[in-house]
C-alpha cells in the first residue's frame, strides 16, 4: 500500500464525512442568514436558499476544501501531488474544451427538443431570485467547482485510482458517485446530462493528469449555464 494517499475504504469513508460537513455547513449558514421573521415552511426556507444560494455555496465550498486539505496534511503529501495540480499540455486543454462545448451544445439542443423531461425550476428559481447576482456567480461558477472538482476528481479519484479499480474504474465511480449526490436536479437530468458531463471531467483528469483542466471545464459549463439562465429570466 502507497503510504502517501489515504487507501480505498478510508478514502470513501473520509469522502463521506467532507460532503457530509459540507451539507451541514449548507444548513448552519441558511439558519444563520434567516430572518427572524420568516415563516417555518418549507416553502419560505426554499426562497431563502434560492436567494441566498452563492453565499451558501461559497462558505460551504471553503469549509469542503479545508476539509480535504486537512486529510492530505495528515498523509503529509503535497496537496499538488495529493490532487494532480499541474498544469496540462495545452493540446489536451484544446481537445477537452472542444469536446465539453460539443456536448454542452448537444445538452441545450435536447433540452429543448424534450423541454418537460428536461425541466427543473433549481437553476431558475436560484438565478432568478438571487440576492446578488456577483456573489451567484462566484459561489456557483467558482468555489463550487472548485470544491466538488477537489472532491470527486480529486481525492476520491486518487483513492479510486490506486485502488484495483484503476483509471477508468475511477472515472465511472466518481462520475456515478457526483451525478447521484445531484439528485435534486432529477433523474432525466442526471441521466442525459450530469453523468455524461461528469465522465468527460473524468476523463480530463485522467488523460491530463490533472485537476486544473476539469477545474477549467466546470467552471466554464457552470458559467455557460449562468449566461443561458440570465437570457432565459431577463
Amino acid at each position: 500500500m502507497n503510504s502517501k494517499y489515504w487507501n480505498l475504504s478510508l478514502t470513501l469513508i473520509i469522502s463521506l464525512l467532507i460532503f457530509l460537513v459540507f451539507t451541514l455547513i449548507q444548513s448552519l449558514v441558511l439558519i444563520i442568514i434567516k430572518p427572524e421573521n420568516i415563516d417555518s415552511t418549507n416553502l419560505a426556507y426554499e426562497t431563502l436558499a434560492y436567494s441566498n444560494l452563492g453565499t451558501i455555496s461559497s462558505i460551504s465550498s471553503l469549509f469542503g476544501i479545508a476539509g480535504i486539505l486537512i486529510f492530505i496534511y495528515i498523509k503529509k503529501t503535497s496537496v499538488s501531488e495529493y490532487l494532480n495540480l499541474y498544469f496540462p499540455k495545452i493540446e489536451i486543454i484544446i481537445v477537452f474544451v472542444f469536446l465539453s462545448f460539443i456536448m454542452m451544445f448537444f445538452m441545450e439542443y435536447l433540452s429543448r427538443f424534450f423541454p418537460v423531461l428536461f425541466e427543473t425550476d433549481f437553476v431558475v428559481e436560484s438565478y432568478k431570485q438571487a440576492r446578488s447576482l456577483p456573489i451567484f456567480y462566484i459561489g456557483v461558477v467558482f468555489f463550487g467547482p472548485i470544491f466538488e472538482e477537489f472532491l470527486f476528481r480529486g481525492f476520491l479519484f486518487k483513492g479510486l485510482e490506486k485502488s484495483f479499480f484503476g483509471g477508468h474504474g475511477a472515472v465511472f465511480l466518481s462520475a456515478l458517485i457526483f451525478s447521484l449526490v445531484h439528485i435534486q436536479y432529477g433523474l432525466p437530468i442526471i441521466i442525459c446530462m450530469l453523468f455524461p458531463m461528469a465522465t468527460l471531467l473524468g476523463y480530463a483528469r485522467l488523460k491530463s493528469n490533472s485537476l486544473l483542466l476539469p477545474i477549467l471545464l466546470h467552471c466554464l459549463n457552470n458559467l455557460l449555464t449562468c449566461i443561458v439562465t440570465h437570457f432565459e429570466v431577463y
